[in-house]
């Protein structure tokens, strides 16, 4: 495998495919997230297999927010994607860590995803734990808390637990 951290914007075309592969409009149009209007990733974790074909992805979202009103500096984890060829071969575990190294090379206090539930075992295999507080949002309808899937959090130069975590925009 080679493994890369591109811009989000330079690497959203070498991706796209892959997004279509695994989140083909049939499931989409079955996700509880579906009417969700998501943020665009600053970076991009890229997975390629030994044949050049990309095989795994996670989006990088770098954002100044506040854990219980205090300034914190958190990045997001989102989109995170393995081809289905390629699954439990490591691919996705490969991608995480680059991404933890890219997120405390940033200086982010911790780190933040949404996760469905089926995949809570493996972030939890990588440090990430659930957070038992709230995260708040924004949509274009205003402002929402974002409690439709599990909220994890990897711990970095701090670790929240629970509380409030605001955004301060558009969830990843």
């Amino acid at each position: 495998m080679r493994i890369e951290v591109l811009g989000g914007e330079e690497g959203w075309p070498i991706v796209e495919a892959l997004d279509r592969e695994v989140y083909p409009p049939e499931y989409m149009a079955t996700v509880i997230w579906k009417h969700v209007v998501w943020a665009h990733a600053d970076k991009r974790v890229v997975v390629w297999d030994a044949d050049g074909r990309v095989v795994g992805h996670a989006g990088l979202f770098f954002r100044d927010g506040t854990h219980d009103g205090a300034a914190v500096r958190m990045c997001g984890i989102g989109g995170v994607m393995t081809s289905a060829s390629m699954r439990k071969q490591g691919v996705a575990s490969a991608a995480m860590r680059r991404a933890a190294g890219a997120m405390a090379a940033h200086g982010a206090d911790f780190g933040l995803l949404f996760c469905e539930q089926h995949n809570v075992k493996l972030y939890g295999s990588l440090g990430w734990k659930i957070f038992a507080g709230q995260v708040h949002c924004t949509q274009p309808t205003g402002a929402m808390i974002f409690d439709m899937m599990p909220n994890m959090v990897l711990p970095l130069r701090r670790a929240p637990e629970r509380g409030k975590i605001d955004l301060c925009g558009l969830p990843w």
